[in-house]
């Protein structure tokens, strides 16, 4: 199996776990008496991520214990999680987008590396200045979009039927992301005609590798 095939079936297995997951969400959100697994599906994956951060960190007892205690809560305040496990839902939903857009924004700073720049960096090594210039325009495009879909995300929970809000939350919203990730790449070919492009996957890739919510100041 080639390396360009083995990126494929990754990206593929990947989506269909997202999409699977998605679904689950929506079903349990839109449908009563899937309260306990709603709360579930919400918390566990923050859960899990908080755990692997813990355990990577240079602090790990201090980490696992501070997961430990945040466990010690949910369990003792469980019977609210799941009576309202939508609100939880919301605020997963919000964080992350909310969190990507000043991931995104914080590096627009003058003193730092826009993180779309610092991606662009990892895949080329050297930029010329037309590609600094549009690596920090698109870093700004990135942050004002993932404010537009946390703006929306709210305005639909606050005004839509809830149906409309988890098919926007679970589907909309990941849907735009693939969608910008695609307008970008063919934009990409019309301002900068004479870089080496890579593609979709190899560009999510290299953000992956960026760390978002890392911060790189200028030399």
């Amino acid at each position: 199996m080639t390396v360009r095939t083995e990126t494929v079936v990754s990206a593929a297995v990947a989506g269909t776990v997202v999409l699977g997951y998605a679904l689950l969400v929506h079903l349990t959100t839109i449908h009563a008496g899937h309260s306990a697994l709603g709360a579930l599906l919400t918390i566990g994956p923050i859960a899990l991520l908080a755990l692997g951060l813990a355990w990577r960190s240079t602090q790990r007892l201090v980490g696992i214990g501070s997961c430990l205690f945040a466990a010690a809560l949910i369990a003792w305040y469980w019977r609210a999680l799941t009576a309202h496990f939508v609100w939880c839902c919301l605020i997963q939903q919000v964080g992350l987008y909310g969190l990507l857009g000043i991931s995104f924004g914080r590096t627009l700073r003058r003193e730092r590396v826009p993180l779309c720049t610092r991606v662009a960096l990892l895949v080329h090594g050297t930029l010329p200045a037309e590609a600094l210039r549009y690596t920090r325009q698109l870093t700004m495009a990135w942050t004002l979009f993932f404010a537009a879909v946390t703006a929306t995300m709210l305005l639909l929970f606050l005004t839509a039927p809830l149906a409309v809000w988890s098919a926007f939350a679970n589907f909309g919203a990941v849907a735009l992301v693939m969608l910008m990730f695609l307008i970008e790449h063919r934009v990409r070919r019309r301002v900068l005609p004479a870089m080496a492009h890579v593609g979709v996957i190899a560009t999510m890739r290299a953000s992956a590798s960026a760390g978002i919510g890392a911060v790189e100041h200028r030399p």
